[in-house]
């Protein structure tokens, strides 16, 4: 078989896992949004710091997944469904997986259920945990998590995305997975604001250990196993978001607590914000399933203009004391 692979979507994500990858495959293809996307992208991405390899092909083009041996998708969730619409005649029985982190924001569901709702002969897969695409490409150690319900399934995908600083483990709770991936950026949030207001290391901890709390209680809620929250796509890629400045959340954060509004923060940003987009979702999945979320809540509020950081911060701080 030809040992090519298509990743769709370019952006620091995709690109950076086009270049991790590319020792392993004789071709891959990345594919971008656009023309004109595909055409601004040159010879680097411009939030890396190595340039693309010479048998890493950009287009726009579906058709190139005629002539691979998988697909993995890299877009942001908001493009997740369009994508699987314009794919689904093409992909015929190959694998495919993807690194796409939030809920569904047509339908809120998780995006396995969206995927089985276009793909139902596929097994669904994804792959998630502590990554900063800035980081794979510069062969920096990291470990992340390739999660399918189906043994053969994960075993394929872990093999394709380990390289020699880059271990895969594997997990069988897709559904685990998922919610450490999406909950994990609007917690980055809550921390970049109290970053931004000049707290310290204490109420990083906080965030973070209360934080995990939350996910935990929402994904259990959805049917996750707990101690997948215990593992790298929950606490462990919550710890990175939440402490990094390579976090766009996290930087979201931090333009929030200056007391700027929430367009004016993503423009500075100048980049997606997956916690943004996941946010209000989050809340409406928690409040439908009676899940308690003080911190996600606060972070809706402020990105809402309905308070200020400092008082989402002081309502927190107030909270009736309760058993850890």
């Amino acid at each position: 078989m030809n040992n090519s692979l298509t990743i769709i979507g370019a952006g620091a994500w995709g690109s950076a896992l086009a270049i991790a990858l590319s020792n392993k495959f004789d071709r891959i293809f990345l594919v971008a949004k656009d023309k004109a996307n595909t055409a601004s992208l040159g010879k680097q991405h411009s939030a890396l710091s190595r340039p693309y390899s010479q048998n890493i092909f950009i287009g726009h083009s579906y058709e190139v997944i005629h002539n691979s041996k998988a697909v993995l998708i890299a877009t942001p969730s908001s493009s997740f469904c369009s994508v699987l619409k314009s794919i689904k005649n093409d992909l015929n029985d190959k694998p495919i997986a993807w690194v796409t982190k939030g809920f569904d924001p047509e339908t809120g569901n998780l995006l396995h259920e969206t995927f089985n709702q276009y793909l139902p002969e596929h097994h669904p897969c994804v792959i998630s945990g502590p990554t900063f695409a800035a980081e794979i490409v510069e062969e920096k150690p990291a470990a992340i998590v390739v999660a399918s319900k189906d043994k053969k399934t994960r075993a394929y995908w872990s093999d394709i995305i380990q390289t020699e600083t880059l271990r895969a483990y594997t997990n069988s709770d897709i559904v685990g997975v998922q919610v450490g991936g999406s909950v994990k950026n609007v917690l980055a949030i809550a921390a970049g604001i109290a970053s931004g207001l000049g707290f310290g290391a204490n109420t990083q901890s906080a965030l973070i250990t209360r934080g995990l709390a939350e996910m935990t209680r929402l994904g259990v809620a959805l049917g996750a196993n707990k101690i997948t929250f215990q593992g790298l796509s929950g606490l462990g890629d919550l710890v990175l978001t939440c402490s990094d400045d390579l976090s766009r959340n996290r930087r979201f954060g931090k333009e929030l607590a200056s007391n700027i509004s929430a367009n004016d923060a993503l423009k500075n940003i100048n980049a997606t914000v997956e916690g943004f987009k996941a946010l209000k979702l989050v809340m409406k999945v928690a409040r439908s399933n009676q899940i308690e979320m003080p911190i996600c809540e606060q972070v809706l509020l402020v990105t809402e203009g309905n308070i200020t950081p400092k008082e989402a911060v002081n309502e927190l701080l107030l909270r009736k004391p309760s058993q850890e």
